[in-house]
């Protein structure tokens, strides 16, 4: 439980931290293009792309990249994935057929309410308890839709 705390604060900071604080540079003075929602670094550190006008599809095709994209944070405004060495933010509900981090499951003693249910997604559910988001599986034995941390 405090990992997924942990994780949530974390992706939290990271998005807060890179729509907040846009560093002024002599950047600013180049046109902009396209490209210019997006944010990265030279470092070895994960990234957060805004591509909330895109799909997870769309973004496999434009970056070549075949790693999977796992929905690992989800939000009032939409959701973070990972995707290889960084992560993109995208707008609206988690789709229907999305690969989810192990650490948004619901905890082991959560008691099904169908009134937390947000949106259903494959073999379960999103769900809202209070200000936090979890997945709710309806049968536990089939994690086909799952990756765990190490996969990511």
């Amino acid at each position: 439980m405090n990992k997924r705390i942990n994780v949530t604060i974390v992706l939290a900071v990271i998005l807060c931290g890179l729509t907040a604080c846009k560093p002024q540079s002599m950047e600013d003075t180049k046109p902009k293009n396209d490209q210019s929602h997006k944010t990265s670094h030279k470092s070895h550190e994960k990234v957060l792309k805004d591509d909330s006008d895109k799909t997870p599809a769309e973004i496999d095709q434009k970056e070549g990249i075949a790693a999977e994209q796992i929905v690992v944070s989800i939000s009032d405004d939409g959701f973070v994935t990972s995707h290889g060495d960084h992560y993109h933010f995208y707008n609206g509900e988690v789709p229907f057929d999305s690969l989810l981090s192990t650490e948004l499951l619901a905890p082991e003693d959560y008691q099904f309410d169908n009134s937390h249910v947000i949106s259903d997604i494959q073999n379960g559910y999103i769900l809202k308890v209070g200000e936090t988001y979890y997945v709710y599986l309806k049968d536990q034995n089939h994690r086909d839709n799952l990756r765990t941390v190490s996969e990511e």
